[in-house]
């Protein structure tokens, strides 16, 4: 054994020997490598993978951006739909109010029509049909009788009907 700085001669010698047989490993490994030229099917199979890959990508991508570009559609139809449902209502109220007796006079000397509202004895007042006349026009259990075959009538003058009288 040898005293001082550096390795020994034991430790040389089994530093050679690790050297050795690392290079023998190496040199077995790239033995084992495969020099063969890349196969059609393997690089034909590892393009579609990724092909696939990227087109479900590029769907999930669009897709999201249709879902967003209908998002914006909806709001802006939405607010399309609360403005005409505003502008309605502000319509039905100046419609009420010049449909007012107030206005229509107001309107009728402006425009000198100088028409006044009918007096009591021009108008003409018509029962609302209810559920009385129902009663009325049902018929009761009558016996059956045989119908009559309609005999023409002779044309006469067409008198107007009165629908009602006072």
């Amino acid at each position: 054994m040898q005293w001082g700085w550096g390795p020994s001669e034991e430790r040389k010698e089994a530093t050679t020997k690790e050297v050795a047989s690392f290079r023998k490993t190496r040199e077995v490994m790239r033995g084992n490598r495969k020099r063969a030229p890349l196969r059609v099917g393997t690089v034909s199979k590892s393009v579609l993978i990724c092909a696939c890959i990227a087109g479900i990508g590029l769907t999930y991508v669009w897709q999201k951006d249709q879902i967003y570009r209908l998002g914006d559609e909806i709001k802006r139809r939405e607010g399309a739909i609360i403005a005409a449902e505003k502008r309605n209502t502000m319509l039905a109220a100046q419609v009420a109010q010049l449909k007012s007796p107030s206005m229509l006079e107001l309107r009728c000397q402006q425009y000198g029509l100088s028409l006044v509202a009918p007096r009591e004895q021009q108008m003409v007042r018509l029962m609302e049909p209810g559920p009385e006349w129902d009663v009325k026009l049902i018929p009761t259990a009558a016996p059956a009788q045989p119908i009559a075959p309609a005999r023409k009538r002779p044309a006469a003058k067409s008198q107007p009907k009165t629908v009602a009288r006072r």
